[in-house]
């Protein structure tokens, strides 16, 4: 196992793969890092020297926002909606789908938790 960035990873996964255990990291930035560090996204991380794994964390912590700060941005983003309440707040306050989703016969299960069925 290799952890990188408070983030553990199987030795035998694909970099392209591996990256993307870390929160805040999806497909597209996962193949950004391995072009922009020359790395083939094919290599497994056992493969990867400790220069080429320092190399990636450092491209990470300078480029991208992960982890807890990721975490800490997305709920004042939340806060700030119910706050000024828009649509996309009022709909977080009571716990209901946010992005347009049917409520007649699907996510039941999220009404009930709130006691509006």
């Amino acid at each position: 196992m290799v952890y990188i960035l408070n983030t553990e990873i199987q030795d035998k996964k694909v970099i392209k793969i591996a990256l993307q255990n870390i929160f805040g990291i999806g497909k597209l930035n996962s193949i950004k890092i391995c072009i922009s560090l020359g790395i083939s996204e094919k290599t497994p991380i056992k493969f990867l020297t400790s220069e080429i794994k320092n190399k990636i964390i450092l491209y990470i912590e300078n480029n991208l926002k992960i982890g807890d700060e990721l975490k800490q941005k997305l709920t004042r983003l939340k806060e700030n909606q119910i706050r000024i309440k828009c649509y996309k707040g009022q709909r977080a306050k009571f716990n209901l789908p946010r992005r347009g989703q049917r409520t007649h016969t699907n996510a039941k299960t999220s009404k009930k938790v709130t006691g509006k069925l």
